[in-house]
């Protein structure tokens, strides 16, 4: 009865502060079965991802990284390291607009959440670490200095604000090693997507993120080159989470692969900050 009259309440709330549109969103997300769910909002990132060259599970695994996080009520803002075209922020911000709209009705939860999109904007840095100099994709000459340069900082705003409110973006540009200390200490994050190929890249963002205690538990972690440079775990993003892991004594589950060969995905439980 108690569980009715609260169900009750919640849609009576919804009407008023959005009316009919608004309570049908109520009823698609907590009435209709998980699947269907699912499927309304990956329709709607699907539906902006239509005319872009992505894998499509990709940007749906990636919408129900947000999701997660938001219906599980985990603390944080989103942020993507590395943008290149602005592709996976395109479903990163239409699943978090469609999630903050649905999700408005439930008392208590905080919904403000941030897309933070940080990248140099000048392509890959020059590899400094001898991890990465070595490595067979610096080597050869795939991910050279300057490599994968594309949007301008205005042009991703300007992309990503047909699906997101300006307010709720921050474009930040420079090397992650300059910007990620910069990140205010009181911010928190429940999703990081981390495609900046280089262990440099990824050392960069994950120690200092977890060294302030940043990372919310319950928040998911996105490696887009998981398994690059054949997939060897002393090189790139995999070397990087295995220090950090090791460093701060992270739990986590391991989610899989989220769309490409390349890709993978972890959960975090805790982990003990400096």
């Amino acid at each position: 009865m108690k569980s009715f009259i609260r169900k009750l309440n919640t849609a009576l709330n919804r009407y008023r502060l959005g009316g009919v549109k608004s309570l049908w969103r109520l009823l698609r997300m907590t009435c209709l079965p998980t699947r269907l769910s699912f499927e309304a909002m990956n329709n709607a990132v699907i539906s902006h991802l239509s005319e872009k060259e992505i894998d499509l599970v990709r940007g749906k695994k990636l919408s129900e990284g947000v999701r997660h996080v938001i219906a599980h009520s985990v603390e944080g803002d989103i942020a993507e390291f590395g943008t290149m075209s602005g592709i996976s922020a395109v479903a990163l911000a239409t699943a978090l607009n469609t999630m903050k709209e649905d999700f408005i009705w439930d008392k208590g939860r905080n919904n403000e959440r941030i897309l933070w999109l940080f990248d140099s904007f000048e392509g890959l840095p020059e590899a400094r670490f001898e991890v990465d100099a070595s490595s067979p994709h610096v080597s050869t000459g795939l991910w050279e200095k300057g490599a994968f340069v594309d949007l301008s900082p205005e042009r991703l705003t300007s992309i990503v604000s047909k699906y997101l409110t300006n307010s709720d973006i921050k474009v930040v540009k420079g090397w992650f090693k300059d910007t990620v200390p910069l990140i205010p200490s009181e911010t928190k994050f429940a999703l990081l997507h981390i495609d900046g190929d280089l262990y440099e890249s990824a050392i960069d963002v994950l120690d200092n993120l977890f060294a302030r205690n940043m990372i919310s538990a319950g928040a998911m972690v996105y490696f887009d080159d998981w398994n690059s440079n054949v997939a060897s775990p002393d090189m790139g993003e995999r070397r990087a989470w295995n220090e950090v892991v090791e460093k701060y004594q992270i739990r986590f589950s391991d989610m899989g692969s989220y769309g490409i060969a390349s890709s993978h995905r972890f959960l975090v439980h805790g982990y003990m900050s400096l």
